[in-house]
């Protein structure tokens, strides 16, 4: 069985027993005690956090399971989703710019470039490096996105897969 599926069944195991302890908590004949609504909180902010990550990881399994459907002219290198990754990008910042500043609401245009920056994304994070030069596109990849900040699981993921043909390769 594939590690990462395997990490996400374990983890809806460990989310279902969470949620098992919330709903007794909730559903119980004790008497509420003071710090209980702040605990039950947290406990289902941790859930939702959980749940996030399972998700991910089941997103992963199904983006993992689905390359070798696709055939070697289909395949695309991580040098060429950077590219699109900032073309993308550059786009959403000229649309963000060009909107009046009195604006509330977003275009609808705006949705589906954010789609396609997450979708490259995704595929950059899952890549594997072939080459020199998709590692380094990759990394470069991480320091543009990120920002200085690790906001979720795909920069690791792709620094990892960057280690790992660097180690290959020594």
């Amino acid at each position: 069985m594939n590690t990462n599926l395997a990490t996400a069944i374990t983890d809806a195991y460990d989310l279902s027993s969470l949620l098992r302890v919330c709903v007794r908590s909730l559903e119980g004949d004790a008497p509420e005690q003071p710090g209980d609504g702040a605990a039950t909180a947290h406990t289902v902010k941790l859930a939702n956090n959980m749940a996030g990550d399972l998700i991910s990881n089941l997103e992963l399994v199904e983006l993992r399971g689905k390359r070798p459907e696709q055939d070697a002219s289909q395949r695309t290198g991580a040098v060429e989703l950077l590219d699109k990754w900032k073309a993308a990008k550059r786009t959403r910042d000229a649309l963000m710019q060009a909107l009046p500043t009195e604006q509330t609401a977003e275009p609808a245009e705006m949705a589906e470039l954010d789609q396609n920056i997450e979708w490259y994304a995704e595929r950059i994070s899952c890549f594997e490096p072939k080459s020199d030069a998709d590692a380094a596109a990759m990394l470069e990849w991480c320091v543009e996105g990120c920002g200085g900040e690790l906001l979720c699981e795909q920069y690791p993921r792709a620094q990892r897969a960057v280690i790992e043909y660097l180690r290959a390769k020594a």
